[in-house]
Formats: C-alpha cells, sequence, structure tokens
C-alpha cells in the first residue's frame, strides 16, 4: 500500500458480529485489513459487493490483506460475521 492512503473505517478489537460502518462510494481500490485470532470461520461482509470467508486460528493471530476494485459511487455497509470465540479488528483504506 502506498504511504498516502487514508482511513475510511476502523474497529475492534471485537469479538462475535457487528455492523462496522460505512464507507463512501467511489470508483477505485479500497484495502481491506483484517486481523483475526480464535478458532473459528468470520466472514466480512460488503454489502452488494463482496462476502470475503476467513478462517482464524486458536493461538496466533491471523492477518489477511484485500484489495477490492470499486465501480459505484454508492456508499456501502461493512458487517463482520463472526462467533464470539474469534477476536477481530478491521480497517479500511483507500
Amino acid at each position: 500500500m502506498d504511504a498516502g492512503t487514508k482511513s475510511l473505517l476502523a474497529a475492534g478489537p471485537a469479538k462475535g458480529s457487528r455492523q462496522v460502518g460505512v464507507i463512501p462510494g467511489g470508483k477505485g481500490s479500497v484495502w481491506v485489513l483484517f486481523d483475526c485470532r480464535g478458532a473459528g470461520k468470520a466472514e466480512i461482509i460488503v454489502e452488494s459487493v463482496v462476502n470475503m470467508p476467513f478462517t482464524c486460528l486458536a493461538k496466533s493471530l491471523t492477518p489477511t490483506l484485500n484489495k477490492l476494485d470499486l465501480k459505484s459511487k454508492k456508499a456501502l455497509m461493512i458487517r463482520v460475521q463472526a462467533p464470539d470465540s474469534v477476536e477481530w479488528a478491521l480497517r479500511v483504506t483507500r
């Protein structure tokens, strides 16, 4: 990622499922940084765009970085689905 990126949304550390927030629309790339720990499956849901599933490990941090190429100017809701056993943190940058 370039040093000039702008943070659009950040959440966590948290456990379980929650509605994280809304990112502004706009064409171009956004980066989704997600860290999780605790045995279980987690999923980031970017409304009307993509679902990103992850397997989180019980004893170690599982970091991921995903690039999304957006094509709409519509604002997008971000949610995380995870069991209470999974601790996670999320950041979305542009």
